[in-house]
């Protein structure tokens, strides 16, 4: 019986692709600021590699439409939550981006080393993640180092 092909895990896209460097290379407009707090708020959690374990952690899949972003430079990565929720993530090494917050985004597929899509938000209906149970991953992650 053939193996069943796993998931790729989010410890995989700590380092940008190849193909996404050369992209931002090409072309010179490829992230723009989005008001945050309308159809979404979002989360930013440092270092970039302790949110992926905490995504891990959830058993959140990368391809199904829960819009993520990294940036590279900061080392953060950006959780989309649903607007109004933000605030709920209350583990240490996080902030809200809530209305009257700007976040840098890709624009379309393509992006920047400062916004890229690690996980692409579905094209009619994002999902998700809950805060809270974000907040617990983390706090999980921090108390154990272990997803």
């Amino acid at each position: 019986m053939p193996k069943a092909e796993a998931e790729p895990q989010w410890s995989a896209l700590v380092e940008p692709e190849e193909a996404a460097r050369s992209s931002w290379d090409t072309s010179p407009y490829v992230t723009r600021l989005v008001d945050c707090g309308l159809e979404w708020d979002a989360i930013v959690i440092a270092p970039l590699e302790r949110g992926m374990a905490a995504l891990t952690r959830l058993s959140l899949p990368i391809d199904r439409g829960y819009p993520v972003l990294a940036d590279y430079v900061r080392q953060e990565l950006i959780v989309h939550v649903p607007a109004g929720t933000a605030r709920r993530c209350t583990a240490q090494g996080t902030r809200s981006l809530t209305t009257g917050s700007w976040l840098l985004m890709p624009i379309g597929q393509r992006g920047s080393l400062s916004a890229t899509w690690l996980s692409t938000p579905h094209p009619t209906r994002p999902r998700f993640v809950d805060p809270g149970e974000l907040s617990d991953a983390l706090r999980h992650i921090d108390q154990t180092g272990v997803a």
